[in-house]
Order: C-alpha cells, then structure tokens, then sequence
C-alpha cells in the first residue's frame, strides 16, 4: 500500500478500531522521518473518512430503525384493535348462547347443532363488569360501591450481621377500588349502580363436536 504506512487493512477495521487505529498513528507522528510522516498523515486522512463513514451509516440505521419502530407501533395498535374487535365478537356469542339457556331453549343445558353442541352451565357467581372510572361516580356511589385499598411497602435496611437496622422506610399509597360484594348485593336488591357497572349471570360453556347428528322432533 502506497499510501499507509502500516500494513493494516482499514476497510476492515470497525468503528472502535478506526478510531483506535487513528489516535495510535496520531500518537507516533513526531517519531517518524519526514516521508514516513507524509505517509502517515495519508493513512491518517484515509482512516478518519472511513471513520466519519461509519458515523454517517450509525445515523443512517438509527433513522432506518427509528422508521421501522414506527410502522412496529402502528401495526401493533392495529393487532391490538383486531384482537379486542375478535375478543367483542366472542363475548357478544357467548351472551347469545346465554341468552338462548335464559329463555328456555336450551334442554339440560344444551344447544344443539348439526355438527357441535354447547353445554351452557350457570354458576353460582355472578360475574362483574365495570366500564366506568370511579372517580366518575357520584359521591353517594362511592360510599355504596368503593373502597379503599390501602398498600403499606416497608424496606428496611439492615447490617451485613442483620443485628442493626441502618434504615426503615414506610410507604402507603390509596386508591379507590370497586366492592363487588357490595355491587352484588346491590343489583340482588334491585337497586341502581353507578354508570358502566352490571352484574351479570355466569356461566360455564363447554363444547363438544358430535358423533352422530341429534335426532329433531
């Protein structure tokens, strides 16, 4: 190589290299002979674009990635919106089969198809679904179907012999949390709960594939 002094091969050599490679030959500079000296300084020239090259492409992959997290995002928000749409879906069918037991339709618990039967079995507790915030709640809502849930975190610092106590923090933190024994009894009354809060019978449902297709009378 004509233009280096060394015999190192600079297309080579990583980010961390280059510039390990740069300040060594920087270094050795006022050791060397004038016409060493000039190949060195061509060296040095040829290294420090190779270097400034790499620090271009780092920007040119931070930019390329920074992208791509984005359409990552944007796709996640749209997985996310299918796989609530999808989860609406399954409970809506399942109200329905509920729905069909509720009225009667459904002998020994069953509903059958040609192909499938559903086994629909309430269980002895109702289920709670809250769609509100209950900071939303009305006072008197509040008093009837919240609680307050109180979280006490102690961390205590001790000597290596644990004979000590170098330190003990203590910290309580409060929120609001929904009684669903309240909410239960509540709508067992009759009475009215806060918006977005219902109390709904549960069930079990089991499916089966059948064997043979259900005589129909």
């Amino acid at each position: 190589m004509t233009d280096q002094i060394t015999d190192t091969k600079l297309d080579k050599l990583n980010t961390f290299e280059l510039f390990k490679h740069h300040a060594a030959l920087s270094s050795s500079l006022s050791l060397l002979t004038p016409e060493s000296q000039d190949l060195a300084l061509e060296e040095l020239e040829r290294c420090a674009r190779l270097r400034s090259s790499k620090i271009d492409g780092i920007h040119y992959h931070m930019t390329q990635h920074k992208k791509l997290v984005e359409v990552g995002k944007e796709e996640k928000k749209l997985l996310d919106q299918q796989i609530k749409h999808h989860e609406a879906e399954i409970a809506a069918l399942r109200s329905l089969l509920q729905e069909v037991r509720r009225r009667g339709y459904a002998e020994d618990n069953k509903i059958h198809g040609e192909r499938y039967t559903f086994t629909v079995s309430p269980l002895p507790e109702p289920s709670v679904e809250i769609h509100s915030s209950i900071e939303d709640w009305s006072t008197d809502d509040q008093s009837k179907y919240a609680m307050v849930e109180e979280t006490i975190t102690t961390i205590v610092c001790k000597s290596i012999n644990g004979e000590n106590i170098l330190r003990s923090d203590e910290k309580v933190k409060h929120k609001y949390v929904p009684n669903l024994d309240a909410i239960k009894e509540g709508h067992a009354q009759g009475l009215i709960l806060p918006q977005g809060v219902r109390v709904l019978s549960n069930h079990r449902i089991q499916v089966k594939r059948n064997l043979e297709v259900p005589n129909e009378n």
